[in-house]
């Protein structure tokens, strides 16, 4: 069995912490980007949600050293972690990315779904998020003249 599907049956059986620990074994200057896009996929799935933040912060890390900007996996990864930190601004161009690079066709656009789906809540909540700090000045005077 190589690596890579030592790694994707890992993945499957939900054992994200083996991944982790397989690479980082490499050193970072010899892991590729692919290796590195699969171990920032560990450590997101690892950080079950929000409960441990430290790992998405870990994953955008690891992307940021293996930039893939043409890569859609890469892209939701990136956008992914932003999400689960709360910074779903920051998070949109990367889903808005996957979206110009995937095929049109209906089984691409299905199996992207999820992506989707993240993108249209993450411009929910931007937007959410920009009215309220334009809304703050009047809350604060309002609780100041009631």
């Amino acid at each position: 069995m190589t690596l890579l599907e030592q790694l994707e049956e890992w993945h499957q059986n939900d054992e994200y912490q083996k991944i982790i620990e397989e690479l980082e074994k490499i050193p970072d200057s010899e892991r590729s980007n692919e290796l590195t896009g699969l171990l920032a996929r560990a450590y997101e799935n690892a950080a079950c949600g929000a409960e441990h933040p430290e790992y998405h912060l870990h994953a955008i890390e690891l992307l940021q050293s293996a930039v893939e900007e043409d890569d859609a996996n890469w892209n939701f990864r990136m956008g992914f972690a932003l999400y689960w930190l709360d910074r779903e601004e920051e998070a949109i161009p990367y889903f808005e990315r996957i979206f110009t690079l995937i095929d049109s066709d209906p089984e691409t656009q299905a199996f992207w779904a999820d992506a989707r789906e993240l993108l249209d809540y993450c411009r929910t909540q931007a937007a959410r998020k920009r009215q309220s700090k334009a809304d703050e000045p009047y809350l604060t005077m309002s609780r100041r003249i009631w």
